[in-house]
């Protein structure tokens, strides 16, 4: 999925916490070969290579997982477009990046699209209207794969942990002696410095930034959150930073509201049961969903 995975555990047995660890990092290795776009061998590819000329079947917790994906582009107006793989295929983020030309970027645009996405229940099945569609899960995956390790961790006894995934964090229980997990969100502008703590206990926390994947040309940043409906980099913010109960609401939450701008993203957070974040915006300005997260930033600095 592109990014380092770090698992911490809290526990006093240390073969049964290594154990628990062993086994959580296999099932993220599991789910990294099935959904990873970074592999031509994996079953995302596999479903965007194929997907238009038959639909292809898939595990039943992928499924669920698409199907969940579908749901939330739904949910945010398609700020979130779990198709949006046209786009980030165009731009090549992975590769370094480059601009698309104008011609480029209107026949990728229509192309993505959630709602000419086949999901077949009976056979648990995967396909597109159109050719050259494609799923970029890459929005919600990362925090999937967390909470599928948080799972194995908890079902294994372990109590006290951080599941980090490359900003993807999910924390159940405390650090040893303090009641909670703190929690650092960087500043947009300073990799060097934290906007502000959170001390975290039983939460999912993510934050999505311009400053994540991007390349500058001509004094412009192009950075990898898009806007499946111009296709260009979504305008107007520098980060948000969500908490909520799963890792994948969190991870999926941060994205569109991040699209859809600091106003109506803000609105888009208070309107998903148990979801609150910040939003900060291209001048700087931070813009909270509700005052009680505000109270409990430590540390608070502006970028």
């Amino acid at each position: 999925m592109g990014t380092v995975v770090e698992i911490t555990v809290a526990s006093r047995e240390e073969k049964e916490a290594m154990a628990a660890i062993q086994a959580a990092f296999a099932e993220i290795e599991r789910i990294d070969a099935l959904l990873s776009s970074h592999r031509t061998d994996s079953l995302i590819s596999r479903v965007n290579r194929e997907g238009f000329r038959a639909k292809v079947p898939v595990e039943k917790d992928i499924f669920q997982l698409i199907r969940e994906a579908a749901s939330f582009s739904e949910a945010s107006g398609g700020a979130f477009d779990v198709t949006v793989w046209p786009l980030s295929k165009l731009w090549g983020f992975d590769e370094g990046g480059r601009r698309p030309s104008v011609t480029e970027l209107r026949d990728a645009v229509a192309k993505v699209g959630y709602r000419k996405l086949v999901l077949d229940q009976g056979d648990g099945s995967v396909g597109f209207t159109l050719p050259g569609m494609g799923l970029d899960l890459g929005a919600i995956a990362k925090g999937w794969a967390v909470d599928r390790a948080m799972d194995v961790l908890a079902a294994r006894g372990m109590t006290d942990v951080i599941v980090d995934a490359g900003g993807d964090l999910r924390v159940a229980g405390s650090r040893p002696g303090k009641g909670f997990w703190r929690i650092g969100v960087q500043d947009p502008r300073d990799s060097g410095s934290l906007l502000f703590t959170l001390d975290l206990t039983d939460t999912a926390i993510v934050t999505s930034g311009d400053y994540e994947r991007f390349f500058e040309e001509d004094g412009v940043r192009y950075h990898h959150i898009l806007d499946p409906t111009t296709g260009m980099p979504a305008c107007g913010c520098r980060s948000v930073t969500v908490l909520a109960p799963t890792a994948a609401e969190a991870d999926a939450s941060a994205t569109a509201a991040f699209v859809l701008g600091a106003q109506r993203g803000v609105a888009f957070l208070r309107s998903r049961p148990g979801v609150r974040g910040v939003i900060v915006d291209g001048a700087g300005s931070l813009h909270w969903s509700d005052a009680a997260l505000e109270a409990l930033a430590r540390g608070l600095r502006r970028p």
